[in-house]
């Protein structure tokens, strides 16, 4: 248990130290802070600040998980849920079991296949991707521990988003105690701790 736990924290500090790389506070009026890409690391993508949000995000996770993968032997990406799982019914009978096809449902971000952790990265509506990510992270048995790993950022007119309005909601705090019933811990990670100091 204590080398999972080590194995963990050392992907977690690597997915933090990589985007404390490359991102940067930003303050929207004096009472909101932020993390948004700085411009050196959009160019290495070939991308603006005005570029759509989703391709920011779509090529810095993929750039985050060929680094992690690379360096973290059993860390995969993109795997999906329920992968070579087979569901079976009551009676036990061969034609009572069915495959499922996990190529129609979604896929982690990251999944350590030696530790049973899944690391997912939001880095726009987390809040909204919390909920999702938890009902994966149930429905797939190998799944131990989930990582939500997650910016403050601008969404539309709000107040607080992405990792302190996860943080500081009530019903996020009762789905993480929930999810223990079902042996899943569930851990927040704030991706840019400076926006939160």
């Amino acid at each position: 248990m204590r080398e999972a736990n080590v194995r963990e924290e050392a992907i977690r500090q690597e997915i933090v130290h990589f985007f404390g790389d490359i991102l940067e506070v930003k303050e929207k009026g004096k009472s909101y802070r932020y993390a948004a890409y700085t411009s050196e690391w959009l160019g290495r993508l070939g991308l603006t600040s005005s570029s759509p949000d989703e391709s920011k995000s779509a090529r810095t996770t993929k750039e985050l998980q060929n680094r992690l993968t690379e360096k973290f032997p059993g860390l995969r990406a993109e795997v999906p849920v329920a992968e070579r799982m087979t569901l079976r019914f009551g009676g036990a009978k061969e034609e009572d079991s069915r495959e499922i096809d996990s190529s129609k449902l979604q896929a982690f971000d990251l999944l350590d296949e030696i530790t049973g952790a899944a690391f997912e990265i939001s880095l726009s509506d987390a809040f909204a991707e919390f909920f999702k990510d938890v009902l994966k992270a149930l429905l797939d048995s190998r799944v131990k521990k989930l990582y939500l790993c997650m910016r403050n950022h601008i969404y539309k007119d709000a107040g607080k988003s992405g990792f302190i309005k996860v943080a500081s909601s009530a019903m996020v705090e009762q789905y993480i105690l929930l999810a223990k019933l079902y042996k899943l811990d569930i851990v927040l990670v704030d991706l840019l701790p400076a926006c939160n100091e």
